[in-house]
């Protein structure tokens, strides 16, 4: 697909439902953010040597990820390929509450307050290791959290999906600290025999702490979420299957929604990319590369880190965001649009302060 094909007719989802706000809306900031990622390395030599039909040289021209990082063990993954992912989780050096746990713990060092001081607790994970208990109580209890806690899921799309959910409470109705969670384990529903597959997903954890009250070093200016379930076939994880996705229909929509949605901010906001900030959702390096091209963002204002560490679902954009926390200068602005399953998207708008 071509960067040309982006500027043709985007009718198809451009007329999105009245946005709704509520009266006494919040004034969201984000006051800190942690991230935590496996520590085995799966490299496109590994995936080479599997004999699958693919070469490490492919892997980088077609999707540009170098190596992706996996909480199963790399001998596991040789031996068996993953073909029966029920088995996956038995011998996992880590599962999405230990790495949700430790972005919590890391986003709350940050934002400089402790477990007692969250008073809401709301979790995104699509590769939950039960379903019930849901993850928000196991990680709620795990962090010693005594507050409401519960799923507010969407997969890859989630940071816009939380931030855009809260910004519709009346301001009253929240408390001072939120802590938000999107962990995903998807290399354990990957199967391994597959050349595609096998080449994009790595495992991770991002959160964040908002406050509707609370001054922060990045203020929420805009939010927006929406979905298309009608096509909520084309991404699918089954809870003790193998992760599936009609590929070439699913690019083709993330690359033009994501078209669509900077467009959007940049007529409404005026960014200007010679000092704000881009961050995409981490599916590969050739279609961010597709989206900046359009939009002419410079390299150097285009965070990513799905190179290094994979595509890792929701927890992707929050996890750059968190991963570059200490170079966000004041006066900046920082534009995250996200899309993925559901048929979902959407797109967040920060400041900082």
């Amino acid at each position: 697909m071509s960067g040309g094909g982006l500027t043709g007719d985007d009718s198809e989802e451009t007329n999105l439902p009245p946005r709704v706000t509520a009266r006494n809306a919040p004034e969201l900031s984000i006051l800190g953010m942690g991230f935590a990622h496996p520590t085995t390395k799966i490299t496109n030599e590994f995936l080479e040597q599997l004999d699958i039909g693919t070469t490490a040289q492919w892997i980088t021209e077609k999707i540009g990820i170098q190596s992706r990082l996996t909480s199963l063990p790399i001998d596991y993954i040789a031996k068996t390929r993953n073909q029966h992912p029920s088995e996956a989780v038995k011998v996992a050096n880590d599962n999405a509450m230990t790495l949700g746990l430790r972005a919590a713990q890391d986003a709350m060092k940050r934002a400089g307050i402790t477990a007692k001081d969250i008073g809401l607790l709301i979790t995104n994970c699509c590769t939950p290791s039960a379903t019930s208990p849901v993850e928000s109580h196991r990680l709620a209890e795990a962090l010693g959290i005594n507050a409401q806690a519960y799923d507010v899921f969407t997969a890859c799309p989630v940071f816009a999906l939380h931030i855009d959910y809260l910004a519709n409470f009346e301001s009253a109705a929240l408390p001072d600290y939120i802590l938000c969670v999107s962990t995903a384990t998807l290399t354990q529903h990957v199967n391994y025999s597959d050349r595609s597959d096998g080449a994009i997903w790595g495992d991770g954890a991002g959160a964040w702490i908002i406050s509707p009250r609370k001054p922060g070093k990045l203020r929420v200016i805009d939010s927006l979420f929406h979905s298309d379930p009608s096509r909520s076939q084309a991404v699918t994880v089954d809870t003790w299957g193998h992760f599936k996705q009609d590929g070439r229909a699913v690019r083709d929509f993330s690359v033009r929604q994501t078209v669509r949605l900077i467009k959007r901010l940049e007529e409404e906001f005026k960014l200007d990319w010679n000092r704000d900030i881009f961050i995409g959702h981490q599916a590969n390096l050739t279609m961010l590369n597709q989206i900046t091209g359009n939009r002419e963002i410079p390299d150097a204002n285009h965070w990513r880190n799905v190179t290094e560490i994979g595509n890792q679902a929701g927890a992707g954009a929050p996890i750059v965001l968190a991963m570059h926390w200490d170079q966000i200068k004041p006066g900046q602005r920082i534009a995250v649009a996200v899309v993925g399953a559901g048929l979902s998207w959407g797109s967040v708008l920060l400041e900082a302060e």
